[in-house]
């Protein structure tokens, strides 16, 4: 096992990068072992952040009591420019935890590849986390990806269930729903303006 959390750190030592791409081997293969405790020990002294990041990761697995106060905990004090902290934001979020689900609705975790991101977009919808549609409607349904595009419009109809179900064109879509926005009183710029 600590041969596996090593390779964190120095990919070499495996020959596997722990990433989307290559779909979180490392990770994925220690979860596999089973229980995460003494790795969510090891992590409050660990100094390497990209070490601390794959525990994250291993965590993620995990649907316990545990792992959730362990999330918490990182997000109440771990917050910092290095270390972004999506997976303990994401795993939260999916739980509709109200801070979990303002991080995201920043904007911030955009650099994730969309087939990630967008899980994360649902959520607002899923969640019924009506601070989210500002950056629903005013960024998210402009994304480049399609992905994005479609789990923005999937969390909006969550949102606002009495609205059309189906829309000819994109324009008619983000239209729409900036003007639903502005109607409950969100302050939002939408491109369709």
């Amino acid at each position: 096992m600590k041969e596996l959390v090593s390779c964190f750190d120095d990919w070499k030592m495996c020959g596997l990068w722990e990433d989307q791409a290559s779909g979180w081997p490392i990770s994925e293969e220690i979860a596999r072992r089973g229980d995460p405790h003494d790795l969510l020990v090891r992590y409050w002294k660990e100094r390497k952040w990209v070490t601390r990041d794959g525990i994250e990761d291993v965590a993620y697995h995990f649907d316990t009591p545990e792992v959730t106060a362990f999330m918490r905990r990182i997000l109440s004090e771990r917050m910092s420019r290095k270390d972004d902290h999506y997976w303990a934001v994401n795993y939260l979020a999916k739980k509709c935890d109200e801070n979990a689900l303002k991080i995201l609705s920043s904007g911030r975790y955009r650099y994730l590849g969309s087939l990630q991101y967008q899980t994360s977009v649902e959520l607002f919808g899923k969640c019924q986390y009506r601070p989210a549609i500002p950056y629903l409607v005013g960024t998210a349904v402009y994304d480049f990806s399609l992905n994005i595009v479609i789990a923005a419009d999937h969390s909006l109809h969550a949102l606002y269930p009495d609205g059309p179900k189906n829309f000819d064109r994109l324009e008619e879509m983000q239209h729409y729903f900036c003007g639903r926005a502005k109607q409950e009183g969100f302050r939002v710029k939408c491109s369709t303006e």
